[in-house]
């Protein structure tokens, strides 16, 4: 899927439905779901998991950057009465304030449901800012990620 930058004024709602629609045109043209790579950073991760939870393709991959997953799950449930759908894999700074206090995935039976999920605590010192640059520690895992094949 190509890269956008999303307009200041669209909402994640839109955001997302937009994301979704062109994830079925891929699929429909014959990508293998497991293909699929979604990635949002910060605010697009939040529009990665809605479009997950749209979407509902159990196969399709996301990878969310600068997210508490399972706080961001436990918000998606409140808001769209969804649990998202398919692989993820969530990169975070441990000393990001903008995300605050974020309990592990493993750690939240309640946040739990059939997701594929994997998560890494990146221990930069960089709070938010470890998005605004491509450091081994995230860009090598969210390819690999994105990479992997079932």
């Amino acid at each position: 899927m190509d890269g956008e930058i999303r307009p200041k004024t669209a909402s994640e709602s839109e955001s997302a439905d937009r994301v979704v629609a062109k994830a079925r045109r891929l699929l429909a043209s014959g990508v293998p779901p497991g293909r699929l790579t979604i990635v949002g950073a910060s605010m697009g991760a939040s529009i990665a998991l809605l479009t997950s939870a749209r979407l509902q393709n159990p196969d399709v991959r996301y990878c969310l950057l600068g997210a508490c997953l399972a706080e961001s799950v436990r918000g998606l449930l409140a808001e769209e009465g969804k649990h998202p759908s398919g692989r993820f894999l969530a990169i975070r700074e441990a000393s990001d304030d903008l995300i605050g206090p974020c309990p592990t995935w493993k750690d939240v039976p309640s946040s739990r449901s059939t997701l594929v999920a994997r998560e890494i605590v990146l221990h930069t010192g960089l709070s938010h800012g470890f998005l605004y640059r491509p450091m081994p520690e995230w860009v090598n895992p969210a390819a690999e990620w994105a990479g992997a094949a079932e």
